[in-house]
């Protein structure tokens, strides 16, 4: 089987109460999703969805494996099982763009309480750029997190094979995903981040309403 890189960057803006619809923007033509967001959950959250999470990790982890086993434990037809999911739901989480910061920090600490989370000392997103990554291994795949080892930004995510299959050998990168940015712009559409005098980005230090919409940009491979 040979693997083909296909490219499907895209740009998104979520409405941060989910009141309005969401912008999608491909190969610069836009689109506006159907229905709205409206509270949002795990597997599509909104800006105030993630501000309303468990900052202590303990508590947030279990919220997020209650939702898994609910899912994905014992008598589910899933394959994927509680542990990997929650691992993968923390990780779309992180991703979505804008997440508040004790957010973030309690989603790094929740992680780590995952048993077989490992770390991988040199990863490389869809962007190119190297970093180091949080990663779990299931079914013959790791999927790794890779963040920049100055900042501890998120950079992307990627999937990689560690045993032979039918997608390839094992060293074989199968999904490569860059986040190039993600904050709160005051308009759907809006790009244009400017940083004031206190070093912040217009847009995201303040929210200037309920309905600003939140700016993710991925890149993936």
């Amino acid at each position: 089987m040979t693997l083909l890189r296909q490219d499907e960057g895209m740009e998104q803006w979520t409405s941060v109460d989910g009141s309005a619809q969401s912008l999608q923007r491909r190969n610069g033509s836009d689109a506006v999703l159907p229905g709205t967001p409206g509270q949002g959950n795990l597997n599509s959250p909104t800006y105030n969805l993630l501000d309303g999470l468990p900052t202590d990790p303990e508590a947030l982890l279990k919220h997020i494996s209650d939702d898994a086993e609910e899912n994905h434990g014992a008598g589910s037809e899933s394959t994927t099982g509680p542990h990997q999911e929650a691992f993968v739901t923390i990780g779309d989480l992180l991703r979505t763009g804008g997440t508040p910061p004790d957010t973030t920090a309690a989603l790094y600490r929740a992680a780590a309480l995952i048993p077989g989370v490992d770390v991988v000392p040199d990863a490389v997103d869809a962007a190119g750029r190297h970093g180091v990554a949080v990663a779990r291994t299931h079914d013959g795949e790791r999927i790794e997190w890779i963040f920049d080892e100055s900042t501890v930004r998120l950079l992307g995510e990627r999937t990689v094979l560690v045993e032979d299959n039918a997608w390839g050998k094992a060293g074989t990168v199968v999904t490569s995903v860059a986040l190039i940015d993600s904050g709160i712009v005051d308009e759907a559409g809006q790009t244009n981040y400017e940083e004031d005098s206190s070093g912040c980005r217009s847009g995201v230090a303040t929210r200037k309403g309920d309905r600003c919409p939140a700016l993710t940009s991925v890149r993936p491979a």
